[in-house]
C-alpha cells in the first residue's frame, strides 16, 4: 500500500530505493491527495539532500535509484515537479546518454546543463546526418572486433527490490558507443546506460514494457553474439556503378538473412513469442547497421502498400523487399505470394524474399518441400533457380502487370518448433 505513512516509515531509515520502486510501480495510480503529495515532496528533498552529501562510492550505488526516478517521469509514472526534475538532470548527465536525457531537458532551456544537452544533440545528429552519406568504411570495426581475443562480452540479469536491469560487460570499451547504439534499436528494450566505473565500463540495460528483463536478456545475448561473430566476409551492400544495384549484394544479404534466423532458432525462449511485426523489427535491425550508403526499413510505404522490409540506397533505389510470414499452410503462402506482387512490388523492383517462420506444425521438412512445390506451381513464378542453402531457394516471377518484367526471388524459412 503507498501511502503517507509508508513513505515515512522508509525516510526513517533512509530506504529510498524502496520509495522510488513504489513511486516506479504506483504512481499512475496516486489519487493526489495532498498528505500524499507533502509527503512525496519531503522525500524528494531528503533524497536530494543525501545525494548531495554523499560520496563517490556512495553516489555510484545510487545511480540505479536515479535511473529508475528518472524513468517515473519519462514513461510517465510519475512526473516530478521542476525543481527535483532539474536537479535529477544534473546527476545523471553526463553518464546517462544525451538523447534520453534530451526530450527533458529542453524544458529548461536557460539552465546551462540543459543548454549544454541540447547543443550535444544537435551536434550529434548532424554527425549522423553526415555519416550516412560517408561511403562505407566496415574495416575499422571489424579491426576491432577481430582484434580481440578470447570471450568478448558477458550478460548479467540483475535484481533489487522489485526491480530488474541487464548488465552487459564488454572486453573492449573502444565499442561500448557502437554496441550501445546498436542495443538501442531491439524492440524489447527501453534504455541502454553506458555506466562508468574506475577501471572500465559496461552498459546497464532496462527492459520495454510489456516486455520482461528475462526477454530483454534474451535478445541482447543473441545480438551480441550476432554481432561478434562478423568477420570482414559478412556482407557490405557492394554497388555496382553501371548497373546501380549489385547482384553481389543481394545474394550477400539473403546469405545474412539466414544466418541471422539460425541463429534466432537456438533462442527457442525468445523466439516462440515473437509475432510477424517482431520476426520483422529482428531482421530490419541488423541490416540497418550494414551499410551508411543504404537504409533497411520496416513497415515502409511502397507500390501500393508497407512491405515489411524495404533496403534502399542514397538515391531510393531499391535493392530488396522482403516480407515476413508465419507459416500456415499452402493455401496461406500462395495469398502471402499474391500480396507481396501486388501490394509490395513496384514495376522497377527487380530482387525480393518471402521469409518463412514455422512456429507450430511439426515436420519441416514437409513444410519445406510443400513451400517449394506452392512457389513453383504459381501463375506469376517462371521458373526455379535452384537451393542457395539447406532452407533457401531462388526463383524467377513475372511482375503481376507486366509478364515482360522478371523479378528474382527468394523463398527462405526458418523452424522454432
Amino acid at each position: 500500500m503507498f501511502s503517507q505513512e509508508v513513505i515515512y516509515q522508509h525516510l526513517q531509515t533512509k530506504n529510498f530505493s524502496a520509495i522510488i520502486t513504489l513511486l516506479h510501480e504506483n504512481g499512475n495510480n496516486l489519487n493526489n491527495e495532498t498528505n500524499i503529495d507533502h509527503a512525496i515532496n519531503i522525500f524528494m528533498d531528503e533524497f536530494f539532500k543525501y545525494v548531495q552529501t554523499a560520496d563517490q562510492e556512495s553516489l555510484r550505488e545510487l545511480n540505479q535509484d536515479l535511473d529508475i526516478l528518472f524513468m517515473c517521469h519519462t514513461q510517465k509514472k510519475y512526473f516530478l515537479k521542476p525543481e527535483p526534475l532539474l536537479q535529477l538532470i544534473h546527476l545523471l548527465y553526463p553518464r546517462v546518454d544525451i538523447s534520453y536525457l534530451h526530450p527533458v531537458a529542453t524544458t529548461f532551456p536557460k539552465d546551462a546543463i540543459c543548454r549544454e544537452i541540447i547543443g550535444k544533440f544537435e551536434n550529434q545528429t548532424a554527425i549522423r546526418e553526415a555519416e550516412l552519406l560517408k561511403p562505407y568504411c566496415p574495416e575499422h570495426i571489424q579491426s576491432e572486433i577481430i582484434a580481440i581475443r578470447g570471450q568478448k562480452f558477458d550478460t548479467k540479469v540483475r535484481y533489487k527490490d522489485n526491480t530488474s536491469w541487464v548488465k552487459v560487460f564488454l572486453r573492449s570499451n573502444e565499442l561500448l558507443d557502437v554496441v550501445a547504439k546498436h542495443l538501442r534499436k531491439l524492440s524489447s528494450i527501453d534504455r541502454v546506460n553506458i555506466t562508468p566505473k574506475d577501471s572500465h565500463n559496461d552498459l546497464t540495460i532496462y527492459a520495454r514494457r510489456p516486455f520482461t528483463t528475462e526477454e530483454a536478456h534474451d535478445e541482447v545475448k543473441l545480438t551480441l553474439d550476432n554481432y561478434f561473430s562478423r568477420s570482414p566476409a559478412d556482407p557490405i551492400f557492394k554497388e555496382e556503378v553501371i548497373s546501380g544495384i549489385s547482384d553481389i549484394a543481394y545474394f550477400q544479404i539473403l546469405d545474412y538473412i539466414l544466418k541471422l534466423g539460425v541463429g534466432l532458432e537456438s533462442f527457442r525462449n525468445l523466439s516462440i513469442k515473437m509475432d510477424e511485426e517482431r520476426y520483422r523489427d529482428y531482421f530490419v535491425n541488423y541490416l540497418d547497421s550494414l551499410s551508411n550508403n543504404h537504409t533497411a526499413t520496416g513497415e515502409t510505404f511502397h507500390a501500393a502498400g508497407k512491405s515489411d522490409i524495404l533496403i534502399r540506397n542514397q538515391v531510393k533505389e531499391v535493392l530488396l523487399v522482403a516480407e515476413c510470414k508465419l507459416w500456415s499452410g499452402q493455401a496461406y503462402l500462395s495469398r502471402a505470394i499474391d500480396q507481396l506482387f501486388e501490394r509490395y512490388i513496384a514495376w522497377r523492383d527487380g530482387k525480393a524474399a518471402l521469409l518463412i517462420f514455422n512456429t507450430k506444425a511439426g515436420g519441416f521438412t514437409k513444410i519445406i518441400n510443400t513451400a517449394v512445390e506452392t512457389m513453383k506451381a504459381h501463375r506469376l513464378c517462371v521458373s526455379y533457380e535452384g537451393k542457395r542453402g539447406e532452407t533457401s531457394f531462388s526463383f524467377k516471377f513475372r511482375n503481376h502487370q507486366d509478364p515482360d518484367k522478371l523479378i528474382k526471388l527468394e523463398l527462405i524459412l526458418f523452424n522454432f518448433v
